[in-house]
């Protein structure tokens, strides 16, 4: 195939706007039962709906949740934990009201709870009393935090008192409720501000007397500078768990009596649950379970040994997994490959995989995917990571010399990961020609508590440092051009990307989507799950915080950005107000910097609906065309860019 001469950033891409956000949905939890498989898949298509979907033994799969329902939490205002298959029964949490709803074949959804105040999340089914245990937030009228707790639902046709009961209280936050296989132990996680769940979940067991309420609660695990994750039931009356108290997310098992770790190996089994349901194993029986591994930032899919510790390695090449399930003797997971776009995929255990369901279709041929390396090089406290995707594109070569336009990306959290497989959003910018590179920057997950710890009392400073030691490396090796570095985030990830723009001069251009400006204005008006999560981060208390929050907030320091920004901010965002973008639009205007803004009614922290999408990376490409001069060869939207005088 003969290819065109061209500039990077210019080249005629395969992959349009619209093709990335119309086919690409957003799996969320993975559950088997009777013989199916079912899972949760946002669509941009439909507005960001919710839906709820089947697979059978034989592989055909078919959506159970008729529109308009759209199966969704909002419990820590993140969610997850929306649906539950059990039983042959399946009960979904409702978007618009928040509470729960059972699907009946051929009949409307049947609602089991109407409570305006109150939301659920992570159900389980306790079918010998006939009752749902769930997660609950009560929101009361007037009062600033909710309050969470552990509660009964009982199931239409129960001789139980009508309306939920609360079975356990008083502590800050709960997940994970678990019936044991013959219903006489219950157990669930719990923990406290100023914490998250991954700095000090504890895991709690207790009896379930006659009345069916939980006895005293006995600590197995978690706590104090330990983490546990993931309570699973097995059959053999074990409790299963993934607990970091050796600084490494490992699967431990509690008998009765004693906990026993299963697997020791510095690879990360923990993950930072910032929705519910998070999977990185199931149990497929027994005496084996499948497993998620993270080992210095590749994912290892591998059997184990319940008894033995022994681990398998199960073949499939997959950079991802996200979700794992027993399904049909094979293991059904969510991931992706280099290649392959997420999706729902049973496994074999001699390697061999079916897709049930992609996130997208396969609109790119192999010579047109770039695909992921993992860089692995020093920074100033220690060994850094990030995946790099060069530039790909079959019809198109660069001219001779030239080195390509380099996006770095800044996930959120920020205790978070860069996302691992194929991403079309990804794809769209390295087809383009232009080099992208995911940083995890110190404090992102899957590296161990160590790492993640390292960005304690340092948010705004040891992460700008992990920028600067990643420009570095790039350059030096001849992986970016040092005049067109560009930087992006969301989030956690947009406070980065601004602080890097204060303190680095370093970047042709910065986009930030609802990205945190202000710390002081975020710890106001931030909500109950993540309340002392900034003073972990800054190191700081309520009584000292006032002097650091200001010395780190980029709303503080606009006078020091020269670099072009791009903001996107949705109206209805409720952990980033729409206040701290268009207030930092503003200063940038006023100083003459060049500044563009563009608001999205209708949506919240994280973008949903297909036409957002769409507007900003069509948007975000119109802005990096106009601040380097490049000529894309597809028409791109008029962008107001005030302040611009090339």
């Amino acid at each position: 195939m003969t290819r065109n001469t061209r500039p990077y950033g210019e080249w005629a891409s395969p992959l349009s706007a619209e093709t990335v956000a119309g086919k690409s949905k957003r799996f969320g939890a993975l559950q088997a039962d009777g013989g199916s498989l079912f899972w949760s898949e946002s669509r941009p298509d439909e507005g960001g709906r919710g839906v709820i979907v089947r697979a059978d033994a034989g592989g055909r799969v078919n959506d159970v949740l008729p529109p308009p329902f759209s199966a969704r939490s909002k419990v820590h205002e993140y969610g997850g934990g929306e649906f539950l298959a059990a039983d042959g029964r399946v009960f979904f949490v409702d978007a618009d009201t928040q509470d729960i709803h059972e699907l009946l074949s051929g009949d409307v959804p049947s609602r089991l709870t109407s409570e305006k105040s109150t939301r659920f999340a992570d159900m389980t089914l306790d079918e010998s009393r006939r009752r749902l245990i769930a997660v609950a937030e009560r929101h009361d009228e007037g009062v600033h935090e909710p309050v969470n707790f552990i509660a009964a639902v009982p199931l239409p046709g129960t001789d139980s008192p009508k309306g939920r009961a609360t079975l356990v209280s008083g502590a800050d936050f709960y997940a994970s409720p678990r019936i044991s296989p013959d219903g006489t132990r219950f157990a669930w996680l719990a923990w406290n501000l100023p914490h998250m769940p991954w700095e000090s979940a504890a895991l709690f067991v207790a009896e379930i007397d006659k009345d069916g309420s939980p006895g005293p609660a006995q600590q197995i695990a978690g706590g104090e500078n330990e983490a546990a994750f993931q309570p699973e039931w097995g059959g053999d009356g074990h409790l299963y768990f993934i607990s970091d108290e050796s600084g490494w997310g490992r699967l431990c098992a509690w008998d009765g009596e004693n906990v026993r770790e299963i697997v020791a190996a510095e690879a990360e089994l923990l993950r930072p649950q910032w929705v519910f349901g998070m999977q990185s194993y199931a149990l497929l029986g027994d005496s084996t379970a499948v497993a998620a591994f993270i080992e210095e930032g590749e994912t290892k899919c591998e059997l184990i040994d319940l008894g033995t510790g022994e681990v398998t390695p199960l073949p499939g090449g997959l950079r991802s997994i996200d979700a794992l399930a027993p399904f049909d003797d094979s293991v059904a997971l969510i991931g992706a490959s280099d290649t392959a776009a997420p999706a729902v995929v049973s496994v074999s255990h001699d390697g061999g995989a079916t897709v049930l369901q992609s996130s997208s279709d396969d609109v790119l041929s192999p010579q047109d995917i770039s695909v992921g390396e993992i860089l692995k090089f020093e920074g100033a406290d220690g060994v850094l990571y990030a995946l790099y995707y060069p530039p790909a594109n079959s019809g198109h070569s660069p001219p001779p010399g030239e080195l390509p336009p380099t996006i770095i990306l800044i996930h959120g959290g920020p205790t978070g990961m860069a996302d691992r497989g194929l991403k079309l959003k990804t794809q769209f910018w390295t087809s383009h020609g232009f080099a992208v590179c995911d940083l995890d920057y110190s404090g992102s997950a899957g590296y161990g508590r160590a790492y993640r710890e390292r960005l304690n009392g340092l948010w705004g400073v040891r992460d700008i440092e992990d920028v600067s030691s990643l420009i570095r490396h790039l350059c030096e090796a001849g992986r970016a051009d040092s005049n067109r570095l560009l930087i992006s985030g969301g989030s956690a990830g947009g406070y980065t990307v601004l602080m890097a723009l204060v303190k680095l001069d370093a970047f042709a251009a910065g986009a930030c989507s609802y990205a945190v400006a202000d710390l002081a204005q975020l710890q106001r008006f931030t909500h109950k799950f993540e309340a002392g999560y900034l003073y972990g981060l800054t190191g700081t208390t309520p009584q000292t915080c006032d002097p650091v929050f200001a010395e780190r907030s980029p709303i503080n320091h606009a006078a020091e950005i020269s670099s072009p920004v791009i903001f996107f901010q949705g109206l209805d965002d409720l952990v980033v107000p729409p206040a701290q973008s268009r207030k930092m639009v503003q200063t940038l205007r006023n100083r003459g910097v060049p500044v563009a803004y563009k608001e999205f009614e209708g949506e919240g922290h994280g973008f949903r609906r297909a036409e957002t999408i769409i507007d900003v990376l069509q948007s975000e490409y119109a802005f990096y065309a106009r601040i380097l001069g490049l000529e894309p060869s597809e028409r791109l939207p008029e962008l107001p860019l005030d302040n611009w005088n090339p």
